[in-house]
């Protein structure tokens, strides 16, 4: 299984965070029919996001959140102003993200699997 401390300190990171709405792009989940969707509450919503080898994610927004991939990845990712970047991340490797409007492209040797926690903007959680 994953380390349980990573886990832990992902969820640290989202219980002292406050997230910002992000409003020029559709949802993940309304791009990407069947996105498995893990826990959805006033504070959060952690989500699975599988990406293959070759697929692309059309462009929608996220509110602040913390990525914890689950193995490593190497993603083409595309702002709204047309230009992109490259993201590489190992597996446990967790990391933030500002709220963002992007597509991507799994440019990798394997399969995109990483766990999504989205802060829900103007949440009051304890």
């Amino acid at each position: 299984m994953y380390p349980v401390a990573k886990l832990m300190a992902v969820a640290a990171v989202v219980a002292l965070s406050v997230g910002t709405p992000v409003t020029s792009a559709q949802d993940r989940a309304a791009v990407v029919p069947g996105m498995k969707v893990l826990i959805d509450n006033d504070c959060v919503r952690v989500q699975y996001h599988d990406v293959a080898v070759g697929q692309t994610v059309p462009m929608h927004s996220h509110p602040h959140y913390v990525v914890y991939p689950l193995k490593a990845y190497k993603v083409r990712v595309g702002l709204k102003d047309g230009s992109t970047s490259v993201s590489e991340h190992a597996a446990g490797d967790v990391h933030w993200n500002e709220a963002t409007v992007h597509s991507i492209e799994n440019i990798g040797d394997s399969d995109v699997h990483n766990l999504v926690i989205e802060l829900k903007p103007g949440a009051a959680c304890h």
